[in-house]
């Protein structure tokens, strides 16, 4: 999949960060920002652009763009005001993240769905029900692809 951008509407930190560095072994306990926004030009069930979580290496201004790829999909339970599930997705170009490309990868950076959700529930100021689990990348492209369709669809941009 091609990448995609994300319309940030706020930043918050996070928990979320590499247990090592790699060169040393060192554990490093750095928590990396997540933004909240929106991919542009998508239509999620209820009509909305499709809710995003995105890691990132800066905190981002809200009403920047910022270029990213899916890792995957939060999915939960128990929050009936909630958005649909949010695609988690990691700021593109950016060598911190060159080895996360999946929800498999995810517990290697401290950030399970619980992370993500605590991070949502901040910007978001209300509760965000329970994680059930994280679909993996595929499911992540798969619902943007019929996002950006369903938007086609409506605006009558089918290509």
């Amino acid at each position: 999949m091609p990448r995609i951008t994300v319309d940030i509407d706020a930043t918050a930190s996070s928990t979320i960060r590499t247990s090592d560095d790699g060169a040393s072994g060192r554990l490093t306990s750095t928590g990396w920002p997540v933004g909240h926004g929106r991919i542009p030009d998508t239509l999620d069930d209820d009509g909305l652009p499709l809710d995003a979580l995105v890691l990132m290496p800066e905190p981002a201004l809200a009403g920047t763009t910022v270029p990213a790829w899916p890792l995957g999909v939060l999915h939960r339970i128990g929050a009936p005001a909630a958005p649909a599930a949010p695609v988690l997705l990691c700021a593109a170009e950016d060598p911190s993240f060159i080895d996360l490309v999946d929800t498999g990868d995810l517990p290697r950076w401290h950030a399970e769905g619980d992370a993500w959700a605590a991070v949502l529930a901040r910007l978001q100021h209300q509760a965000v029900g329970e994680v059930t689990d994280c679909g993996t990348r595929a499911e992540a492209e798969h619902l943007i692809s019929d996002a950006h369709h369903a938007y086609e669809r409506l605006t009558g941009c089918l290509e």
